[in-house]
Parts: structure tokens; C-alpha cells; sequence
């Protein structure tokens, strides 16, 4: 259930939003690390929402909602993000995020959604994703371009990007790997082969 951290390696850990783990964070019962300048009003409202109706009628399979980040030197939540629900038919799924403004334009953002990114890539029924920012927000909109998101549209004041795994570096890459696999598979038995039927001669 963890992701493991990559890049900046300041974020060592990226742990979802179980309704377990809602219930500990809201009762005060996580000991692990500390969740005190992350847990806002505007926090506890929306963590309280996904315990009492997220989960209880439509639970999505887990990490496709929100993760908390930690940060490894100080060992406390410094933001959160993640997917907001399963993909729907199309395969798509809409990704959003955000770190405690004492640790932005530090990286984290960016990798913790690299992580995410890799993390759904795992998924084969996931064959894009979202993201929306406020028009306003440009460096959220330069986040998402750096990281290979393709401007799509505009709805209410948003912004639209989309990530196309079959147009990603890290997929192609991966594809490729898969091809090279699966041609190494049919070569040996055929060269096997080869040697048995060169040996009877």
C-alpha cells in the first residue's frame, strides 16, 4: 500500500487514505508521524465526507483516492493527493494534489505525483489521466506539462490536461521491455531447437 519514493528521496513515504486510517488521523490515534500542520478544518471536513459517505456507499479500490505524503526529515504529513475515484469506462481517472504552503516549490509536488503517475501505470484498466488546474495557477499548470500532460479543454475557470499512458516515455519504454520479453520467450525454444536438430547431423 506504500509507494515507494523516487527523485528527490525527501518524501519516503506516500500511504492512502484507508477508512482505517481516517478513522485514526480524525481520532487522534496516528502515532507514526505527525499530522498536526496538515490536519486543517478544511481537512478534517473532507477526511470526515470520505469516511461517513466516500466509503460507505461508493468504495473505491485503494489508491485510487487521496495518499498523505511524509516527509522524511521531519516525519510529518506534508500534503496529500491521488486519484479521485476508479476509472470509468474510458479508463480514465482525475488526479489533484496538494502540499502545506511551508513546503511548496521544494519538488515534493512533483514527486509525489511521479510516484502516483508510476503507480497507476501498474494498473492495466487505467489508460489516462486528468488533471485539472484553476486558470490562475500557473505553476500547477507547469507542473503538469513537465510532466508529459497535454492541454485538452476548459471547464468553469478550469484547465484541462490529460496524460495518455500510450504517448508516455515511461510506457513506451515499458512496452518495450514487454516486446523484447516476449521475443526473447519464442527465440531460445526456437534456437533450442536449432542446436538439437544441428546436433543430430
Amino acid at each position: 500500500d506504500v509507494l515507494g519514493s523516487r527523485g528527490l528521496g525527501d518524501v519516503y513515504k506516500r500511504q492512502p487514505l484507508t477508512k482505517s486510517l481516517i478513522q485514526q488521523i480524525l481520532n487522534d490515534e496516528v502515532t507514526d508521524y505527525s499530522t498536526k500542520e496538515w490536519l486543517t478544518e478544511d481537512n478534517r471536513t473532507l477526511l470526515t465526507w470520505m469516511y461517513e459517505e466516500l466509503y460507505a456507499f461508493i468504495p473505491p479500490k485503494i489508491g485510487f483516492t487521496s495518499w498523505i505524503f511524509i516527509e522524511k526529515l521531519t516525519n510529518q504529513v506534508i500534503g496529500d493527493g491521488g486519484y479521485k475515484g476508479n476509472p470509468n469506462q474510458e479508463g480514465e481517472i482525475e488526479i489533484g494534489y496538494e502540499i502545506i504552503e511551508a513546503k511548496r516549490r521544494k519538488g515534493y509536488a512533483t514527486e509525489a505525483i511521479n510516484a502516483l503517475i508510476d503507480w497507476a501505470m501498474t494498473h492495466r484498466e487505467v489508460k489516462s489521466i486528468i488533471a485539472k488546474c484553476h486558470y490562475e495557477n500557473i505553476p500547477s499548470q507547469n507542473l503538469v506539462q513537465k510532466l508529459q500532460f497535454t492541454f485538452v479543454g476548459e471547464e468553469n475557470e478550469m484547465n484541462i490536461y490529460q496524460l495518455y499512458f500510450d504517448e508516455h516515455p515511461l510506457f513506451k519504454a515499458f512496452k518495450c521491455v514487454i516486446i523484447g520479453v516476449s521475443c526473447l520467450g519464442a527465440i531460445i525454444p526456437l534456437s533450442k531447437k536449432l542446436i538439437k536438430k544441428a546436433s543430430r547431423k
